[in-house]
């Protein structure tokens, strides 16, 4: 694992460990994953099609385990 995939992962776990991040929205199932050309994955918004933007995180660049736990944070209570 990169040593950003692992910033990544350390972000996530802090989510899951306080209930998720700070929503910018209270609807649930909003966010999508995707696969990109160079193989990282993207978490998306599904209206827009835009990369999720979390704080100062936009959701690019992740491996598929990281894409599977942010999507899982963040389409869930």
């Amino acid at each position: 694992m990169s040593k950003n995939h692992e910033q990544q992962n350390h972000t996530l776990l802090g989510w899951q460990a306080q209930g998720g991040p700070t929503r910018l929205s209270g609807d649930l199932y909003q966010f999508g994953r995707r696969v990109e050309a160079d193989g990282s994955w993207t978490i998306y918004h599904v209206f827009t099609g835009t990369p999720a933007h979390i704080g100062s995180w936009t959701m690019t660049g992740l491996n598929r385990r990281n894409a599977e736990k942010a999507l899982a944070i963040l389409n869930t209570h």
